[in-house]
């Protein structure tokens, strides 16, 4: 059977570093899935299972080799691997030389659900983090080669690049008495900073602390 691992974004982005990438990535592909909905993810028991009945449809109804995207967020914020980084999407007829593909869970066409919370957040750290790894910023969605609304009419391109490109968009709620500790876990790689009124998981503390024992030389 089919397996999709799940990851937190900056653990998938730390694997990603780990991988040797055999060919040039030019441009990142954003989807949105339409169907399955948030709510179906979020009603789901099996959260993989989630994942494997759209490798069903693109291999069975599609006839495609694998899943087609690289990756899938979904709207709890984590990502699920999918197609191998060193092959080409089944994303835009056409389109897909180059391309690093992102399937977004959940329909985002207006008044339906919303781009919004953690799976917002995620998305913006996702692409932050790819536009250094495969240094492009070549953001391409869905719809601009499509008559489709993909990712989904409510979203707007413009809008979703001034939050990724939003000098403050780390520092956004950040209290002024923690701003110089907030510069220095950023620059010594320990947190990216983000979300600074929110709560962490055991993970995220776990990471943390292990980048703070391997930067004062593992004593």
């Amino acid at each position: 059977m089919r397996r999709f691992k799940q990851y937190t974004v900056e653990e998938y982005l730390n694997h990603l570093k780990t991988i040797k990438i055999t060919r040039k990535i030019t441009q990142i592909h954003l989807h949105h899935t339409w169907k399955p909905t948030k709510k179906s993810y979020f009603e789901a028991g099996n959260k993989e299972g989630v994942i494997f009945s759209i490798y069903s449809y693109h291999t069975k109804k599609k006839g495609w080799s694998d899943i087609g995207q690289h990756v899938t967020l979904a709207p709890d914020g984590t990502v699920f691997d999918g197609r191998d980084i060193n092959k080409e999407p089944a994303s835009i007829k056409g389109h897909n030389e180059g391309a690093f593909a992102i399937e977004m869970i959940g329909n985002f066409d207006v008044d339906h659900e919303k781009l919004e919370g953690v799976q917002l957040d995620s998305l913006i750290k996702l692409l932050k983090g790819l536009f250094e790894i495969f240094e492009t910023d070549n953001l391409i969605f869905h719809r601009e080669y499509s008559p489709k609304t993909c990712p989904g009419s409510s979203i707007s391109k413009e809008w979703l690049l001034e939050l990724i490109n939003r000098k403050d968009n780390i520092n956004d709620d950040i209290s002024s008495w923690a701003e110089e500790a907030q510069k220095w876990v950023t620059e010594n790689n320990i947190s990216d900073g983000t979300r600074a009124k929110e709560l962490v998981t055991r993970e995220e503390i776990w990471t943390m602390l292990y980048r703070f024992y391997k930067l004062i030389g593992g004593k």
